[in-house]
């Protein structure tokens, strides 16, 4: 949603718009050796309450993968293929339970612009 990748979601940046966001990237290694995980959550400022959540997963082999993941005004989750949960632990990749962290680095606060900004 945030990464200057383009892919399929119907997820858009452009549904958090005028929102003030402060952001993490955590940094996981697969336990089993065969790639990467890297973990972006955005929470509002304010409330510091998690709004949206971008993932990108690397494998040893070159491949990449991404998801991203919004909450919606109903407090449900959604993915980037615009499937629908309470939580959004139940949409993650299960490979992404069988990681360690690494680091975790804070990301410098931003205004989430509208499409026309």
């Amino acid at each position: 949603m945030f990464l200057p990748i383009i892919f399929n979601s119907v997820n858009d940046r452009t549904m958090l718009a005028g929102k003030l966001l402060s952001a993490t990237c955590s940094h996981y290694r697969y336990l089993d050796g065969t790639g990467d995980l890297l973990v972006y959550e955005y929470d509002c400022t304010r409330s510091k309450v998690l709004v949206a959540c971008d993932i990108v997963i690397l494998s040893n082999s070159g491949e990449m993968f991404m998801h991203d993941y919004l909450l919606l005004n109903d407090g449900n989750w959604r993915n980037s293929f615009g499937e629908v949960s309470e939580t959004l632990e139940a949409l993650l990749p299960s490979s992404s339970l069988c990681a360690e962290l690494l680091v975790r680095r804070n990301i410098d606060e931003f205004r989430v612009r509208g499409a026309n900004v």
